[in-house]
């Protein structure tokens, strides 16, 4: 489900859904096919079918809109609560990684991802946009691990989520290996040994 867009105006005619569910499936596609820096907003609404005003009525400029595009395109991460957080960490590292890379919009993210090294406001909207929300959750699920000690309670919770989530997206992404579900769920496994407190 697309997100909703960074500013909402009180006046004028209420805004249509579909509109800015076309404007961010729009950008997510000419972002994958030619790139952060040569996507415009004038391309946007080309594509899309409306003015500009249109898109800055919704988003204040690109990388608003990109970020707001990313986080509608990518599938979103769901927190289970079986009673077993550890479990349910696991099993939510293993979803985002093969969700993550069936995505049609997969490209799309890490094009965003590196451009967001060099461009502040860029990093600024993928993080409050993006990234905050899924690493709220992912969080949240390690001290519920960590207080119920089947995780090492001395490491911060960003540490176990990039020991967790690294060699994912390392094999996927680095060394371009197939990445199913029985692989990822290996390596997640293989990677919560180091987590896990030593009796």
């Amino acid at each position: 489900m697309p997100g909703q867009p960074a500013t909402d105006s009180p006046r004028g005619r209420p805004r249509r859904r579909e509109v800015d569910d076309r404007i961010l499936a729009v950008t997510l596609e000419l972002l994958a096919a030619h790139g952060y820096s040569a996507l415009t907003l004038e391309a946007v609404g080309k594509a899309a079918g409306v003015t500009r005003p249109t898109i800055y009525r919704r988003w204040p400029g690109k990388p608003a809109l990109v970020a707001h595009a990313l986080a509608a395109g990518m599938p979103p991460l769901s927190t289970p609560d079986t009673g077993d957080a550890l479990s349910d960490l696991l099993d939510i590292a293993v979803d985002f990684i093969t969700t993550f890379a069936e995505s049609c919009y997969a490209s799309a993210a890490f094009v965003l991802h590196a451009e967001a090294r060099h461009d502040a406001e860029l990093a600024e909207q993928l993080f409050g946009s993006y990234l905050a929300p899924r690493a709220v959750l992912v969080h949240g699920l390690i001290e519920r691990a960590q207080l119920a000690g089947q995780l090492r309670s001395d490491l911060a919770p960003d540490l176990v989520r990039d020991i967790l989530f690294g060699p994912l997206i390392y094999r996927w992404l680095v060394a371009g290996q197939p990445m199913d579900r029985p692989v990822a769920r290996q390596l997640v496994e293989i990677s919560c040994r180091a987590l896990v407190p030593i009796s």
